[in-house]
C-alpha cells in the first residue's frame, strides 16, 4: 500500500512539474526578465530560472526570426537586420527600427512587440 501512496504521489509531483515548465513557453518574456537590451540583432536580458528567484544571464539572435518586409518588421521570414537601421527597444518587449522600403532608397520606422514569439525558458531566452 505505500508504494502504491508513494508510487501515486511521485506522479502526481511530475505532473505537476510537466505543467509549470510548459507554462514558460507561453511568449511574455518581458515579464520574467530585466535588464532587457538590444544589440545588433541580439536581444539580452537577465531572466529568471523555473525556481522563480535564480537569474540567469541570456541571450537571442532574433535575425533568423525576424523579416523586412517593404520597411515593416514581421514574423514572417528572417535577416531584418540587413536592410534594417537605428535597431533598438521601445519599452522592455517592443523593437523598433528604421526599415529600408521595397524601392530601395527609402525608410520607414517600423515596430514589432517581442512578446508574441520571444519566450523565457528556465532563463534561456528562446523562439516560439
Amino acid at each position: 500500500m505505500l508504494k502504491i501512496c508513494v508510487t501515486f504521489l511521485c506522479g502526481i509531483f511530475l505532473s505537476f512539474n510537466l505543467v509549470i515548465g510548459n507554462a514558460w513557453a507561453t511568449g511574455q518574456f518581458s515579464q520574467t526578465c530585466k535588464n532587457i537590451s538590444v544589440d545588433g540583432s541580439t536581444l539580452t536580458a537577465t531572466c529568471e530560472k523555473a525556481d522563480g528567484y535564480t537569474l540567469s544571464p541570456t541571450s537571442i539572435d532574433l535575425n533568423p526570426h525576424i523579416a523586412n518586409l517593404d520597411g515593416s518588421l514581421s514574423w514572417d521570414g528572417e535577416e531584418f537586420a540587413q536592410t534594417c537601421d537605428n535597431v533598438g527597444l521601445a519599452g522592455p518587449n517592443r523593437l523598433r527600427a528604421e526599415c529600408e522600403r521595397a524601392d530601395g532608397q527609402t525608410y520607414q520606422g517600423t515596430y514589432i512587440d517581442l512578446n508574441e514569439h520571444i519566450t523565457n525558458i528556465d532563463g534561456t531566452l528562446k523562439f516560439e
